[in-house]
């Protein structure tokens, strides 16, 4: 509910003053807005005034607004007399203010001046019909207030957007089959979306989802177009398709922006998970500043229902940035919010928890993680859990000693892939070529990496990282250095600083040979530095041993001073994935 402030038109109506008004500052309290499902048509217009048109309009989409409270401020005596007839402000027209707001066509939301309201709805009333949809589409799945109109809408329609765009739950049901077209179109916006969560989805399926909501409810609203691309992003990340995720963060941004335009009230930061989308694409581009920035900016702004999955986000980053004992703190903050909340996604929480043990050598609990998170999936997914933690149980196993167990997981993974995706897994393969180095079996090592080459490497799952470490690790066991080398280089160009490091050795006899490599590394681990300074609250202090990107950097000093790669020795261990090869002799 607003205050605002308008000029009130008096006329002292005396011979003497005959003709002469006097502009009085006064006020009005504005209703509260209550948006409710309508059964009725929308009736005819009652003029062409943007406050009845915006209301006209609403009815139009099979919504009405009604208010609760907010009056005009008692006019006191002697003006109350001098009020020119229709100079106090219609209920209608506080309402239709209080609306605007509500639906964010107004540039402020901080506005509170009626006359300005009124000015601005008549200047584009040609437009608001479709500007209201666009409002009501974004209003439907992003707002936190109660739809009414219906008992089965007056809480569940909140519940249910929450379980979806919010918890991303994968075994949402409705049986409602509202026959208004924007709610029907919303309502099979959320089945479609918890639908794809079960199948190996591309980019392609995204597509068709737009097209054929689109030809039932055209045009197809930004905020549906918006909701859509986010959650493409989100998925296709997840199963590591990269350039289809990027290119679906890009349309999800320009829904944004297209948004943005029709909707003058709406700010970037009031968009739920707008920061969580540039974060995510920032993450796994290696771009950790930008990605730290964009989850800070969505921590200051963004509603509390992202809160413990963004502190799993922000953890990802710093366990990357081997700020392992923030990552830590943050990972198990959010574990514990999310096991009491029972979020679906607690799992991912319990895999990173997993992750940060794997790479702070505590591989009893990493073991534990991995066992809890798998455990979760299989009660969530069913069969529909795909091989990847099955994946990091191996690795848990290898480098625990315990080669046999490593070896069924990743058969499990494979089986588990195979079901739903045809694709290679990448990330098995770096365990499998591993496990050839360890049991001295040089040749499988090198027949890992053919079958790498002979894949496709659109039909891959993974990123130049898991690709690497099985191209080096066939380097070791003998495959031609100059494959190493463009491993690297393609590692440097993804911004996989630290893995690169480690993997130097492997192709380069001396140190001087890398110079321009640690030069390029050295840079960006200064970056990285400087992102951590900038988030003290979340980073806090470093615990001993974290490889930090100072870590890393006083670790180049050291093996330029001394010009042997000997003094990379204990960072071999701490850095993953590429320490399931560090049994890999250094090149000679």
């Amino acid at each position: 509910m607003s205050r605002w402030c308008f000029q009130l038109r008096l006329d002292s109506g005396l011979a003497l003053f005959a003709g002469q008004t006097v502009d009085l500052a006064w006020h009005a309290d504005g209703p509260r807005p209550q948006i409710d499902v309508a059964s009725t048509a929308a009736g005819d217009l009652r003029s062409d005034a943007g406050c009845d048109v915006l209301l006209h309009a609403l009815r139009a989409q099979s919504f009405s607004v009604s208010g609760q409270g907010g009056e005009v401020g008692v006019v006191p005596t002697p003006w109350s007399v001098w009020v020119r007839p229709g100079a106090l402000p219609l209920p209608t027209e506080l309402l239709a203010a209080e609306l605007a707001i509500e639906l964010c066509l107004l540039p402020a939301r901080e506005i509170n001046d009626l006359d300005a309201a009124r000015l601005a709805l008549d200047a584009r009333r040609a437009h608001l019909p479709a500007d209201v949809r666009e409002a009501m589409a974004y209003w439907l799945l992003g707002s936190t207030h109660p739809l009414g109109g219906r008992p089965d809408l007056k809480k569940s329609w909140r519940s249910d957007t929450d379980e979806v765009l919010v918890r991303r739950s994968p075994d949402w049901t409705s049986r409602r089959c509202p026959p208004e077209p924007l709610l029907a179109a919303a309502q099979r916006l959320l089945q479609e979306l918890t639908r794809r969560r079960h199948v190996a989805v591309t980019l392609a399926d995204y597509d068709e989802l737009v097209v054929s909501l689109g030809a039932e409810t055209a045009p197809l609203p930004e905020a549906f177009r918006q909701a859509i691309w986010w959650e493409a992003a989100y998925q296709l990340a997840a199963r590591g398709l990269h350039r289809e995720a990027d290119e679906a963060t890009r349309r999800y941004r320009q829904a944004c922006d297209d948004l943005l335009r029709r909707l003058p009230g709406l700010a970037e930061g009031d968009i739920p998970g707008f920061g969580v989308s540039i974060g995510q694409r920032a993450y796994y581009a290696g771009e950790f500043r930008i990605a730290l920035d964009a989850y800070r900016k969505e921590w200051q702004s963004g509603p509390e229902q992202h809160r413990s999955r963004l502190q799993r986000l922000i953890a990802n980053v710093l366990t990357d940035l081997g700020a392992l004992t923030a990552a830590s703190r943050l990972a198990s903050e959010a574990l514990i919010d999310q096991e009491v909340a029972g979020d679906p996604e607690a799992y991912k929480t319990l895999g990173r928890c997993g992750e940060i043990a794997l790479r702070c050598g505590d591989l009893e609990r990493a073991a534990d993680f991995y066992r809890r998170s798998h455990e979760a999936q299989q009660a969530l997914l069913g069969a529909g859990v795909t091989g990847q933690t099955a994946v990091y149980r191996g690795h848990v196993a290898l480098l625990a000693g315990k080669l046999d167990e490593a070896a069924a997981w990743y058969v499990d993974a494979h089986a588990a892939d195979a079901a739903k995706d045809s694709r290679l897994n990448a990330y098995a393969l770096m365990g499998e070529v591993a496990l050839a180095l360890r049991h001295g079996e040089h040749a499988a090592a090198i027949a890992c990496l053919d079958r790498l080459e002979n894949t496709d490497s659109a039909s891959v799952n993974g990123d130049a990282l898991p690709r690497a470490v099985v191209t080096l690790g066939a380097v070791a066991a003998g495959a031609p250095r100059e494959k190493g080398r463009l491993a690297i280089d393609t590692l440097l160009k993804d911004n996989y600083m630290a893995e690169a490091l480690t993997l130097l050795p492997l192709v380069h006899r001396h140190v001087g040979m890398a110079s321009k490599a640690l030069n390029r590394i050295a840079d960006t681990l200064r970056q990285w530095d400087k992102a951590l300074l900038a988030m003290p609250e979340m980073v806090g202090a470093s615990g001993d041993g974290d490889p930090t990107p100072q870590a890393l950097l006083a670790a180049i000093a050291e093996v330029r001073k001394r010009d042997s790669w000997q003094a990379l020795g204990p960072l071999r261990a701490q850095i993953f994935p590429t320490n399931l090869i560090a049994v890999a002799e250094p090149a000679t």
